[in-house]
């Protein structure tokens, strides 16, 4: 640390006594070289313009960081691009709409409804592409190399063909309440470092100016992350929901992730839907406004700096290079404020199979991503086969619903339209 600060100011101070010695000595440079020399001098101007640059990597961090119930302020600290971010940030609120677009296609499906939508929320899509870079369970991944080895595996392909993980929101936790990681709590130890090398000019050359706008600029970045917009954009949905909800990339993925209803966990198409629906109060664009109108006040302030200008340039790179890591970083569920707890696994050589083992062990799961792994037409052994379990899925919930008087030898009966399955081939 001490290095790095020794490093900057001898920088700073080397290329400001060699303009000086050759003035003293009548030396002048040549015009191109005069320009060089004061950019390495006093690099101002490029500061302030790399202040309008990275605003999509801003707003990525904000939603990694922001939202959730906290008795301290989310750190996203002071960097590159946030003069950027405010103007963006200022047009997509008055769309109502904070939180990025997701990065990812996703397909949400509903198991009771047989509904399947495609996702619009930036939180199922991190969670989705997240899973198999970090919070694959280990049973999953032990369960996918014993398939790859199976004899009946195609060995010239490195995947199986598909593999259906089950989990069910956590009975202890409390949906869409984020859990604190060391990434969320990195951005308190980068923004201590920012404020010490701050402190370094002021020390050394008296200039007190560049702590007053770190200061400054990690005060506006904290707040502009605790507005109250991100948690209700990012959970934006119902509450102790009983519904079953598979989240898929769709046609050709590897992965399907299955969360059962228990009453726990957040209603999943529900906020896989448009923000449209969601307005932002007038008070909240006012502050949004307010706060870009600081941000160009920052800029300007930045613009007119022209003594130890790199240790600015250091504490925005530093902020930078956090900010980076933490738009991109891969999280937990429960970072996301979807707590989960691992059930079982079904992964088998071919994705029909995997669908029918699925379906045999919970009746209606398989047949609900049937027409997403399926959208042809099936073979008649295989409408054979899910005509079948469907009439068994029917026969027990008629049973279930069955009075307790009713006589032993009661007939179950059907009507054709309940043996109807979501595939349109059966």
């Amino acid at each position: 640390m001490q290095s790095a600060c020794w490093v900057l100011h001898s920088l700073s101070q080397t290329m400001r006594g060699f303009a000086t010695s050759l003035e003293k000595h009548n030396t002048p440079l040549p015009p191109d070289e005069r320009k060089i020399a004061a950019r390495w001098s006093n690099p101002s101007d490029i500061l302030s313009l790399l202040l309008l640059v990275g605003g999509d990597v801003i707003q990525k961090a904000l939603a990694q960081q922001a939202g959730g119930t906290y008795y301290l302020p989310p750190p996203v600290v002071f960097s590159f691009g946030w003069v950027s971010y405010a103007f963006r940030g200022l047009l997509t609120i008055m769309g109502n709409r904070l939180m990025p677009s997701p990065e990812i296609s996703v397909t949400v499906l509903n198991m009771a409804s047989g509904y399947h939508r495609s996702n619009q929320s930036w939180v199922i899509a991190r969670l989705l592409r997240d899973y198999d870079r970090l919070w694959m369970p280990i049973e999953v991944r032990e369960q996918l190399a014993k398939v790859k080895k199976d004899p009946g595996a195609d060995r010239s392909r490195k995947r199986v063909g598909l593999c259906v993980a089950v989990f069910e929101p956590s009975p202890q936790a409390v949906a869409g309440v984020p859990t604190r990681d060391a990434i969320w709590y990195s951005g308190y130890l980068v923004a201590t470092l920012q404020l010490l090398v701050s402190v370094v000019p002021w020390t050394t050359s008296g200039i007190w100016e560049i702590f007053a706008i770190t200061v400054a600029g990690t005060v506006i970045a904290f707040f502009t992350a605790s507005l109250p917009q991100w948690t209700d954009e990012k959970w934006n949905c119902g509450r102790n929901s009983k519904g079953t909800f598979v989240l898929t990339r769709g046609n050709g993925a590897q992965h399907a992730v299955v969360i059962l209803g228990n009453q726990r966990g957040l209603h999943l198409e529900d906020l896989s839907m448009p923000h449209e629906r969601l307005s932002v109060s007038q008070s909240t664009k006012w502050i949004y406004g307010l706060l870009t109108v600081l941000w160009c006040g920052l800029l300007i302030t930045v613009d007119g700096l022209r003594y130890e200008t790199w240790f600015l340039v250091a504490i925005g790179a530093i902020g930078m290079v956090h900010t980076v890591a933490v738009a991109g970083a891969p999280r937990r569920p429960e970072t996301l404020g979807i707590h989960l707890c691992y059930k079982r696994v079904f992964a088998e050589t071919k994705v029909m199979k995997t669908l029918q083992v699925t379906e045999d062990e919970y009746p209606g799961l398989g047949r609900c991503m049937l027409p997403i792994f399926f959208p042809g037409e099936l073979r008649d052994d295989e409408k054979e086969w899910w005509r079948r379990a469907r009439a068994r899925e029917l026969a027990r919930k008629k049973k279930e619903a069955a009075p307790v008087s009713a006589p032993p030898d009661a007939k179950l009966t059907w009507n054709e339209n309940e043996m109807q399955c979501c595939h349109p081939s059966i």
